[in-house]
């Protein structure tokens, strides 16, 4: 007799696996506990024409799914399991499916996550200088952890994201991340780091270096958006710099440059405006426009869905480089369902 478990796909056997571990875990005695689910539905659609510049012209569309069951204990710590299933649309297959597994302590100011779990909400702030749109599209998890610290006037949060292992031939690689803000009154100070590190596998192999690459962006703001009838309406003004460093040379190169960015929205519709001149950027996982020495990004969106569990974007942005203007539109759709139930204290069988 054939067993029906090993003649079902894999990502099935996948999710098995996930459900007996939730199981396992639904079988300890804990104290007030509260059973929560929830599926995230994510949809993508991202047309590039940048053939003014001689770039790549790419469209990007898809969707992402991520179901998670899971426990909160005392209100403080949660333990989640569930998967993402990234389907990019013109292919037959998922193109990924990543199983989410984490533990998140939440206490009055202090979170902090670890484990594989969704980067939707942590690191969403982050400028495209640093962390392009396409991050977000394909490496929809954290793999590592994550401490956040927030209050009224102050963030700051620091995470690493674990991307490869190293074997005899895969390189060990991961990505560490910091942001913060400081506000007073209208005024604030922002600041974004990021580092990516590409090492060596056991193996080595001639013509194969370790690779460093770092950014930080340090930026004053000014918050008018109490002053005046728009929803928002600020400005900030700082520099960017990137590290870059291939260790066969072992020598760095650091460009800087000045960046300034404004926001305006109004009900609806907003307006961000980003403006860099300096020396071409070397970010590894950054937009590929700040490598030019004068760039220029406007966004003009609308929103057409505000206080309600669904988020709707629509963009046109407009990329100008010396001698050329390039265009992208994007839809975004994001939909988060969940619930969740209270449970005495006992044993579950």
């Amino acid at each position: 007799m054939v067993i029906p478990f090993l003649i079902v796909p894999r990502p099935i056997k996948t999710l098995y696996k996930l459900l007996l571990f939730f199981l396992l875990i639904c079988s300890l005695e804990v104290q007030a506990q509260e059973l929560e689910w929830n599926i995230n539905f994510f949809a993508f659609a991202d047309n590039r024409e940048y053939s003014g510049s001689d770039r790549e012209s790419p469209t990007y569309m898809g969707l992402q799914l991520a179901p998670e069951v899971g426990l909160l204990m005392d209100s403080t710590h949660r333990l989640r399991v569930g998967m993402n299933l990234l389907k990019e649309f013109g292919t037959n297959n998922f193109r990924r499916i990543e199983p989410t597994i984490y533990y998140q302590y939440e206490q009055r100011a202090v979170d902090f996550y670890i484990g594989v779990f969704p980067r939707a909400g942590l690191t969403d702030d982050f400028s495209n200088a640093l962390l392009s749109d396409t991050v977000r599209y394909y490496r929809p998890n954290l793999n590592g952890i994550l401490f956040r610290y927030k209050k009224s006037h102050f963030f700051q949060q620091v995470w690493i994201d674990w991307r490869s292992k190293q074997t005899e031939y895969q390189r060990e690689q991961f990505i560490v991340g910091v942001s913060g803000k400081f506000r007073r009154g209208l005024f604030s100070v922002e600041h974004e780091a990021i580092l990516w590190h590409n090492a060596l596998p056991s193996r080595k192999e001639a013509g194969v270096h370790v690779e460093d690459n770092a950014a930080l962006k340090l930026q004053l703001g000014v918050d008018f958006s109490s002053k005046t009838p728009l929803d928002s309406l600020a400005l900030r003004a700082g520099g960017l710099f990137s590290f870059d460093r291939d260790r066969a040379i072992d020598k760095w190169h650091a460009p800087k440059g000045l960046i300034i960015e404004a926001d305006l929205a109004y009900r609806s519709f907003y307006m961000k405006n980003t403006l860099y001149w300096g020396d071409p950027q070397v970010i590894a996982l950054g937009d590929d426009f700040f490598s030019e020495n004068r760039y220029n990004r406007l966004d003009l969106g609308w929103m057409p869905f505000r206080g309600t569990g669904l988020t709707a974007r629509m963009e046109v942005s407009l990329h100008f480089t010396p001698g050329a203007i390039d265009n992208q539109q994007t839809l975004i759709l994001r939909y988060p369902l969940g619930a969740t139930y209270g449970l005495k204290k006992e044993r579950f069988r």
